[in-house]
């Protein structure tokens, strides 16, 4: 059973903030793009603590609600049907108190797992999407992850805050080997709710696999203890192909790095998982956003020569360029905007704003290397439309690369 940690919702932390933030900033466009779908909604936040800090700071509860309240107001959809549910194992009585006044609350006390496939037998045909930043890595079974993906849902997203470093020290644990790292600091201020703690045990290993949805890890770890790779080097390579393995079930997912320094280890990592290129897409940029609002903080405002992605890496426009060339060149078919862009992503990572490679396809179609066809293929004033964007039920782009 899970420990009741009350420290931990004292104040909320600059990890909180940085993992709310990016819930927040996705979830309004989010919610208002769903609604031209005229399906209700299913949002489940499976770990949600009391719903507030004590330092009267919002948890992601009250953000997520605050957030459909608005999108209810502005609305022009008739009758939208949201529902929200949130889960907690020993705060269910806090997240009353905290979210009165809210209408259509469903609180339900106990774990997770325990719950969310009985929760979401009822949303067929519905839009489902799911906050989970769990108090631990035990309660990311990726066996669930796979469940949610061939439910009959109209569509599913999730949202995963993955503490890949805690998964490497419980991995090395699990195979009796000892983490060590040349900055001993990382783990100080990686506060968990409910760490958890393995030992060298066949359980354990399983419990781990559980986890990973495989037995991949194993192989990293070995070679982190050969010396072939060093512990940072191992956290990126499970990072890497836990998304890969997440692949195997959600065409789209997209790993965001969370740091709060410049030039900082990434102590957990945001998954988003989604088998749609529009829901692929609005994640892109709205990572991109957030890194630059937190590259701001960082540098105090100042001015930065060079760009940089989530990675900490220099991002050059040429370079840019450079792989949207090569990417829309395999295009030998029509295929819709969204859907190619949503590929080039998968491939290279949110290494830029959708924007930026919709510039750099105006600019293939004015030299003659690009084939695009629009609907409306004409203005209202009877001219041929230029726009390089996809809009629901508005506008339409298929594009293939000039043979």
């Amino acid at each position: 059973m899970s420990k009741k940690n009350d420290d931990f919702f004292k104040e909320k932390k600059p990890w909180s903030e940085v993992k709310d933030q990016l819930l927040g900033c996705y979830f309004k466009p989010y919610v208002q793009k769903i609604l031209y779908t005229r399906k209700p909604l299913e949002y489940i936040d499976c770990f949600a603590g009391k719903g507030k800090f004590d330092d009267g700071k919002p948890g992601s509860p009250l953000i997520a609600l605050d957030l459909i309240e608005e999108c209810l107001t502005t609305t022009k959809m008739a009758s939208p049907q949201i529902r929200t549910t949130f889960i907690d194992l020993n705060y269910a009585d806090d997240l009353r108190n905290n979210l009165q006044g809210y209408q259509d609350v469903n609180i339900v006390s106990g774990k997770y797992e325990d719950h969310i496939l009985r929760l979401l037998r009822g949303s067929r045909n519905r839009n489902v999407f799911l906050y989970i930043d769990p108090y631990g890595i035990k309660a990311l079974r990726c066996s669930l992850f796979d469940s949610f993906a061939i439910a009959p849902f109209n569509s599913i997203e999730l949202l995963i805050n993955l503490n890949s470093f805690g998964f490497i020290r419980e991995a090395c644990n699990a195979l009796g080997i000892q983490l060590q790292l040349d900055d001993p600091t990382l783990f100080d201020d990686l506060v968990e709710y409910d760490p958890t703690k393995l030992t060298a045990t066949d359980k354990s290993v399983q419990d781990l696999n559980e986890i990973a949805g495989g037995n991949y890890w194993q192989a990293i770890i070995k070679d982190y203890k050969a010396g072939r790779i060093n512990g940072y080097e191992a956290e990126e390579r499970f990072a890497e192909q836990y998304c890969r393995r997440l692949s195997q079930s959600y065409a789209y997912v997209l790993n965001m790095p969370l740091r709060i320094k410049p030039g900082q280890r990434p102590k957990y990592r945001m998954i988003h998982l989604t088998n749609h290129p529009d829901g692929c897409l609005l994640m892109v940029d709205n990572i991109c956003s957030r890194w630059e609002a937190w590259q701001d903080v960082q540098n105090g405002g100042q001015f930065t020569l060079f760009q940089e992605d989530v990675n900490n890496q220099s991002v050059d426009e040429d370079e840019i360029r450079r792989k949207v060339e090569d990417h829309y060149s395999q295009f030998s078919e029509y295929t819709s905007l969204n859907e190619s862009m949503a590929q080039f992503f998968m491939k290279y990572g949110p290494i830029c704003k959708t924007k930026d490679i919709r510039d750099a396809l105006k600019d293939l179609e004015g030299y003659g290397n690009l084939q695009v066809l629009r609907d409306p293929a004409v203005t209202g004033t009877g001219r041929p439309s230029k726009f390089m964007e996809e809009k629901t039920n508005k506008q339409k782009v298929s594009l293939r690369w000039a043979r």
